[in-house]
């Protein structure tokens, strides 16, 4: 009895021994909490921006053209200067058109004597019509000429101011104000109204416009994501200007419009700065 009992305290010391063996193992082969980093997400505007290259253009160009035929005598401007709206460039022989205006001045006293004339004249008649002293036909004739020789008096004004403008036209201005470029005509050169050649170039370059070609793919998905900036009317996409090198030159801008037409070589559309 006493032999048994002995025995049952070992068999459960061994059993204990192997349960604790089995908690041990259980233990060591869990593995260890795995480090892992956390972060908070917040909301914040993208900026979507692209290079692309661009072309300068002034904001007005001014070819100076003849509006008279004739010799130039003097260049009146220094190539490469900026000159103001109305600045005298050119200057063609003016003789010719003071002539011309002097000989349609004549014409115009002259149609004015004779409209003085039949004036008198059917004042004079109107009395002796009514007292029947001469026909009805006689004075109508008369009041038709008084009428005839005023508008003579007015063709004969309209081509005084022709010939007033004409003379004025033999100074070349400068429509806009700008940078002029060289001169295409010297001194002596005959020009005529009808020249494909300008006489020089004059450029407002104070404000210039930067035509950008982008393609069309890529213009519709700024479509979508700028949304109403491009719109008409709006304040437009803001741009900034880079240099060759990509520096800046401190110079911003905005997107005016986008063009309607695809190019069909390229697939480009030009957007203006």
């Amino acid at each position: 009895m006493g032999s048994r009992n002995g025995r049952y305290v070992i068999g459960l010391s061994l059993c204990a021994l192997i349960l604790g063996g089995c908690d041990s193992a259980q233990q060591e082969a869990q593995p260890a909490p795995v480090q892992v980093s956390v972060m908070t997400l917040t909301p914040q505007t993208l900026n979507v921006s692209e290079d692309l290259p661009g072309r300068v253009a002034a904001l007005r160009t001014a070819e100076i053209r003849p509006q008279v035929s004739g010799i130039v005598q003097l260049r009146l401007f220094e190539q490469g200067a900026d000159v103001e709206d109305g600045a005298a460039l050119f200057q063609i022989d003016a003789a010719p058109f003071k002539a011309e205006v002097q000989t349609a001045a004549a014409a115009l006293k002259r149609a004015q004597a004779v409209l003085a004339r039949a004036r008198v004249q059917a004042e004079r008649l109107q009395p002796l019509v009514s007292a029947e002293a001469v026909s009805q036909q006689v004075y109508d004739d008369a009041a038709s000429q008084r009428e005839q020789a005023a508008a003579e008096v007015a063709q004969a004004e309209a081509v005084l101011a022709r010939k007033r403008l004409d003379l004025r036209f033999a100074t070349v201005s400068a429509p806009i104000a700008g940078r002029v470029d060289q001169a295409q005509v010297s001194e002596g050169a005959l020009v005529s109204t009808t020249d494909t050649t300008p006489m020089a170039t004059v450029q407002q370059i104070d404000q210039v416009y930067v035509d950008v070609r982008e393609s069309a793919t890529s213009l519709e998905r700024w479509r979508h994501a700028l949304g109403s900036q491009l719109a008409p009317g709006a304040d437009g996409v803001p741009v900034q200007v880079l240099d060759s090198s990509g520096k800046a030159y401190g110079l911003s801008g905005k997107i005016l419009f986008s063009g309607i037409s695809v190019d069909a070589s390229t697939g480009n559309v030009l957007l203006r700065v």
